[in-house]
């Protein structure tokens, strides 16, 4: 089942030993990502199994990086198991012990899987420090430089607290990688050229905010440390929450099935949500009938990955393909029906009016002339049947009405066009609503 409080569920953290954030390594702005992105990942598994996996969709999406650069992810990797982290720890006798490891001792991408590996001293400390800081994996992905990802790791372990150590500037350059750049060594360049534009960007895009304090020795600057504060303005605008992958109604229900965070969210991003749903009723459905030989979890597994087809979905999305199209069909027919009768409406209308100009310009002629003008009419009408119709309906005859208008105008009368008469009425002009009926009846052969 969900857990009662989804807002906690919705953060994404990572808890990292305090000693591994102060790592001494020169890392990229990637490799700073990856290392937590694959902490993440890998957490919950960190003493239990030997290697850990992530498709590489997902764990570009979760450092904000082009998954399609593979080369560079390749050589962000590699630089991983390049790269060493010293301790120096404290033991329970007062001494110290000094330790170190590669941040990864292994990495492959094959078929669109990133697996890796920690060494087990390493993942030790990972899974089991004495002191946690959580990292926020939003936070993480927003930020774009090297500088700031440093000093948020840095410092947001501290929130509870309100303040961070006081670091003597050495300490403070080591912390930040740059003790060994002769350019950072002046504090006025320091705080210029690193700790403003880092501020900046982490008070602008991330959970907290940060204020700088600082140690004179005289006129020298010695030590500084950071005033830290959550940034509620961002938090409200759901910073800390993961985006609308993990509030998607598959997300929930994958993880009401016992998926992992990591793996249900792998899934949402390379398959549609039908997609899943469809095999989340197949996984359900064999389970009910008793075919699972294994557990349900790894039947859905094999299911979403291998493209399990479910005969009874199959049957049924095919018959509402079929419905959905004869709605479609029954609906174009229902417009037609509506625009013909539009048609006969407006051609209906447009005949009284001008009839009603025929029939006026008809009564002022004399007497004698009226019945010789009508005399000269039907001798136009080359059928009886047309004949008859005209004695009967006189000048608002429909059978006879373009002889009738046809005559009048040869007499010099002038009468109003069909688009004058939609104007009048207020309707759709003669032309577009033929044009569209034979839209309509091209869409319905």
């Amino acid at each position: 089942m969900a857990p009662k409080d989804q807002s906690k569920d919705l953060r994404r953290y990572v808890k990292k030993n305090v000693a591994t954030i102060h790592i001494n390594a020169r890392l990229t702005l990637t490799q700073r990502k990856l290392v937590n992105a694959l902490l993440y990942n890998a957490y919950d598994g960190l003493l239990s199994d030997d290697t850990h996996s992530i498709s590489v969709s997902l764990l570009s999406e979760m450092i904000g990086f082009d998954s399609r650069n593979q080369a560079h992810l390749r050589k962000a990797l590699k630089g991983l198991t390049e790269t060493s982290v010293e301790w120096d720890i404290l033991e329970d006798d007062g001494s110290s012990a000094w330790e170190v490891s590669s941040l990864l001792s292994s990495a492959r991408i094959s078929k669109g899987m990133c697996s890796y590996r920690y060494d087990r001293g390493l993942a030790e400390k990972l899974r089991h420090p004495d002191v946690y800081s959580k990292i926020n994996l939003s936070v993480v992905r927003e930020l774009r430089s090297s500088h700031a990802l440093m000093l948020y790791e840095n410092c947001y372990r501290y929130v509870d607290i309100g303040h961070t150590a006081w670091w003597n500037l050495d300490v403070f350059r080591k912390l930040m990688s740059v003790d060994e750049l002769p350019s950072y060594q002046e504090y006025k360049v320091l705080k210029r050229d690193l700790i403003t534009p880092a501020m900046v960007e982490i008070n602008k895009v991330s959970n907290v905010q940060l204020e700088l304090e600082t140690r004179r020795k005289g006129r020298s600057v010695v030590g500084l440390r950071f005033l830290v504060k959550p940034n509620k303005q961002l938090s409200l605008m759901g910073l800390e929450e993961e985006d609308a992958i993990s509030s998607s109604k598959a997300y929930m229900a994958l993880r009401e099935e016992g998926i992992s965070k990591t793996l249900a969210r792998a899934w949402v991003l390379e398959h549609d949500e039908a997609y899943i749903f469809e095999k989340l009723e197949l996984a359900h459905g064999q389970a009910a009938s008793g075919k699972i030989k294994s557990s349900k979890t790894g039947f859905l597994k094999s299911a979403i990955e291998e493209d399990y087809h479910n005969e009874n979905a199959k049957k049924k999305k095919k018959l509402e393909v079929i419905e959905g199209q004869k709605k479609a069909r029954q609906k174009l027919e229902a417009d037609l029906e509506a625009l013909k009768a539009a048609q006969r409406e407006a051609e209906t209308s447009y005949r009284w009016d001008v009839a009603a100009r025929i029939e006026e310009a008809f009564q002022a002629l004399p007497e004698g002339e009226r019945e010789a003008v009508q005399a000269q009419f039907e001798t136009t009408l080359t059928s009886s049947i047309y004949r008859n119709a005209f004695q009967k309906g006189g000048w608002k005859d429909r059978l006879t009405f373009p002889d009738i208008k046809k005559f009048w105008e040869a007499r010099g009368l002038t009468l109003p066009s069909p688009t004058d008469g939609a104007k009048k009425s207020g309707s759709k002009e003669p032309e577009a609503i033929k044009t569209l009926i034979s839209e309509l009846e091209a869409e319905l052969k």
